[in-house]
């Protein structure tokens, strides 16, 4: 079975798939249209000018054809990422139903959660569409297309050691805010300030525009990380800080969690938070920040065992064979 990523490696998730892939004996390619923020390695970039602005389609448009006649040939199945195709409008799908080609999409979030179905039709093509939570796939308009698939995002855990620290006199406070508004980042200011304002002993690194590698090292610097206040669900930023074996403070909508804790049978290791109790649970975790080595040590486990890269791509490499039981 080949098969090709594409077109977004967003934050090295679909990277990861595809490593895992290659691991387990699959001949798998990472195509990006570009390198952008946050973004990790690739196998094959075709260099597109901004895809947002329609002023650089004439440029864009050959290079996509060529990717698009290059693959054809090559690969059994196309898995396509955050609802992008190789060519503009979601073009190469009926050419793909057509050579009987496997298709499958990777939501990543946004793309998908709490859209409305007309949006997202192009799912009809689908012989499988993945999503990362239970939230994701609660929110995700239904259908005429394949039942959501709920496979976690993937890490490479080679690249993210443990990185403990022994608690000190000051909690270690760390925040990397892709974007504050959605992140919750100016309750976390506000908690910490408020904090700081009755005498506790926090200090917070907030981590914004700085290269991957510095950032990991603040990362594995801090006691405690705080992902996001918001949204409901933990994203790789918090996949990333379990890894280096780090605590958590994230926002978690109730329902999901208990789906999760389910289907997994295992305890979610995070500090469960939202803007109203932030201040509260940050000034819990000072009170009791010799618990925390423990605590992240558990967080690790836990990445181990549902984000480890090829133990998510077992599960993908799966819905591969069942959508297409042919292939070997």
């Amino acid at each position: 079975m080949r098969v090709l990523h594409s077109p977004i490696n967003i934050a090295g998730g679909p990277g990861a798939i595809s490593q895992g892939l290659r691991e387990l004996g699959v001949e798998s390619t990472l195509l990006v249209f570009n390198e952008r923020p946050f973004e990790r390695g690739f196998d094959v970039n075709i260099q597109l000018r901004d895809t947002s602005k329609r002023s650089n389609l004439p440029l864009n448009l050959p290079k996509q054809f060529r990717a698009f006649a290059w693959a054809v040939p090559q690969f059994d199945v196309f898995h396509f990422h955050a609802g992008l195709t190789l060519l503009p409008k979601k073009l190469s799908l009926p050419a793909l139903r057509l050579l009987r080609k496997g298709i499958v999409f990777q939501s990543w979030g946004s793309d998908l959660r709490s859209r409305h179905a007309s949006e997202v039709r192009y799912l009809r093509r689908a012989d499988a569409v993945i999503v990362g939570s239970y939230l994701t796939r609660r929110l995700a308009p239904l259908g005429p297309w394949p039942e959501y698939d709920v496979v976690h995002p993937a890490i490479v855990l080679d690249d993210w050691r443990p990185s403990p620290v022994e608690p000190g006199p000051v909690l270690r406070i760390a925040h990397a805010p892709s974007k504050r508004a959605v992140k919750g980042t100016a309750d976390v200011l506000a908690a910490v300030d408020s904090l700081r304002a009755r005498g506790a002993s926090v200090e917070l690194d907030l981590i914004e525009g700085v290269p991957n590698r510095e950032a990991r090292l603040r990362y594995a610097a801090a006691d405690v990380v705080i992902d996001q206040l918001k949204v409901g669900w933990y994203g790789m930023l918090a996949i990333e800080s379990m890894a280096l074996a780090k605590p958590v403070v994230v926002h978690l909508d109730e329902e999901a969690a208990a789906e999760t804790e389910e289907a997994l049978g295992l305890e979610l290791p995070l500090v469960r938070a939202d803007a109203s109790s932030l201040e509260g649970v940050l000034g819990g975790l000072v009170e009791v920040r010799e618990s925390l080595p423990e605590l992240g040590r558990r967080s690790r486990a836990y990445v181990e065992r549902v984000h480890a890269h090829t133990e998510v791509a077992r599960q993908v490499l799966a819905i591969y064979e069942r959508v297409m039981p042919s292939s070997s």
